[in-house]
């Protein structure tokens, strides 16, 4: 099995719907998913020359840089509430941002096993 079938096998058992587009030696990973509240969002990462290693490097800087507030923020409109499917209350999108950021690191904690 290869290494881009190791992590898309990892990750769709862990829920995540995983695409990917190779463009030369870099290898685009678009994954995929529903919060508990759903709202959906991506996370994109490339790895470069099949090096797992950097792949899991740049999957850890996007776990450790995602910031919930922030994230809850976009998906607040003008009104004070929820936009674009996101939940109405300000608390229940932070909660659903902060469970995306726990699915983010269980799938780099898991990725972190198979190699």
């Amino acid at each position: 099995m290869t290494t881009v079938e190791q992590i898309t096998a990892v990750a769709t058992g862990l829920g995540w719907q995983v695409s990917t587009n190779r463009h030369e030696n870099v290898v685009e990973f678009d994954f995929q998913r529903y919060t508990d509240k759903g709202q959906d969002f991506n996370v994109c990462i490339e790895m470069k020359d099949d090096d797992f290693d950097n792949f899991l490097h740049e999957l850890e800087q996007y776990y450790e840089s995602f910031d919930p507030d922030y994230e809850a923020y976009l998906w607040i409109g003008s009104d004070g509430h929820g936009k674009n499917g996101a939940p109405y209350h300000i608390k229940d999108i932070v909660s659903d941002m902060e469970e995306a950021e726990k699915t983010i690191e269980k799938l780099y904690e898991t990725l972190k096993t198979i190699e």
